[in-house]
């Protein structure tokens, strides 16, 4: 099999894996073989060939288009992510609030008289 068609392979088991959001439990092991999916796709990248005849050319034009799907894909994943990242932070702060309530209040208050 040649470079173009490995990578057309690649590149679509990679659109597969991103179609869809993973759930929290199962994230790390996707993202893991997300990684060593583009880690793998990436060294095809370096050595592709320009394509020779119209079917490349067609194998080509899918590849850049899976990319575009795969591009938009990881964006939804990452603002999962942000969105999962931002809920922690928030429950983190309720959490220190509620366990010392005057810690956020502002206790620089000084006492002016008129008088000297």
């Amino acid at each position: 099999m040649d470079v173009n068609q490995t990578l057309f392979s690649v590149t679509t088991q990679l659109a597969e894996l991103t179609s869809n959001v993973p759930s929290q439990e199962k994230r790390d092991e996707v993202i893991e073989k997300i990684f060593s999916l583009l880690d793998e796709r990436d060294s095809l990248l370096s050595i592709v060939q320009p394509p020779k005849d119209a079917n490349e050319r067609q194998v080509m034009d899918k590849i850049v288009d899976l990319n575009n799907h795969i591009n938009r894909s990881m964006n939804i994943i990452l603002a999962d992510i942000k969105k999962d990242i931002n809920g922690l932070k928030n429950q983190k702060k309720a959490h220190t609030q509620y366990i010392n309530p005057y810690k956020s209040l502002n206790n620089v208050s000084a006492f002016f008289d008129k008088t000297e």
